[in-house]
């Protein structure tokens, strides 16, 4: 039996680009994108109305920012929605504001449709994706403890980074580092503390930055 399609919700303020995105991603047998909006005060509604599996949204709309909107989403426990951030905003602070309200992934609309599917299909498997333009734009340890993100980190830190930008969990990091899931947790938290990281998008947005990660 065929596995019904996966079902999205676009919302930008530009018809052009809303029109393109449906057509893109309309193309790909297992996608469905079921609503669009270029309101930023519909779109909880619609997700609530509608529970896509995704949200493709831009950060600049009118009626509410999609920075509310992600949070939001991301904190009520009902949805099971993720939320991929597609804008032209690629100011360091933004990107971890966005990021801090639950984004699960973040790209900027020059790049190319090929990278766009990228992001979708990675955010769909449960991962975080940050594109390199974004990654170059990130501050790592925005909004932290001043000297927080100097903190070096150690070479199982940096082993616990990369996994987790991959989209491992804790279960499974133990599993292939051969520690407990409890040392993991240690080491995440650490790592997290070190460079101001609040969250798996941000990880792998350094990740990327590092060079520990390729999302493409």
């Amino acid at each position: 039996m065929t596995a019904p399609p996966t079902t999205i919700v676009i919302a930008d303020d530009h018809m052009l680009v809303r029109e393109g995105l449906k057509m893109l991603l309309s193309a790909e047998p297992d996608l469905r994108v079921v609503a669009d909006t270029g309101n930023g005060a519909a779109v909880e509604a619609l997700v609530r109305e509608l529970a896509p599996t995704l949200l493709v949204l831009d950060l600049e709309l009118p009626g509410k920012s999609g920075i509310e909107i992600a949070a939001a989403i991301k904190a009520d426990a009902s949805l099971a929605c993720k939320v991929l951030v597609l804008t032209g905003n690629l100011r360091a602070e933004t990107v971890a504001r966005a990021l801090a309200a639950g984004a699960d992934g973040y790209v900027v609309k020059s790049e190319d449709a090929a990278e766009l599917l990228t992001a979708v299909r990675t955010v769909l498997a449960g991962q975080g994706y940050v594109s390199r333009q974004i990654a170059g734009a990130f501050a790592a340890g925005a909004g932290a403890a001043p000297g927080a993100a100097a903190a070096p980190i150690t070479p199982r830190e940096r082993e616990v980074l990369s996994l987790v930008a991959r989209g491992y969990g804790n279960n499974d990091i133990a599993g292939l580092m051969g520690i407990s899931v409890l040392t993991v947790r240690t080491h995440r938290q650490r790592l997290m503390e070190k460079l101001g990281l609040r969250n798996a998008a941000e990880i792998t947005a350094y990740a990327v930055k590092l060079g520990l990660y390729d999302p493409t």
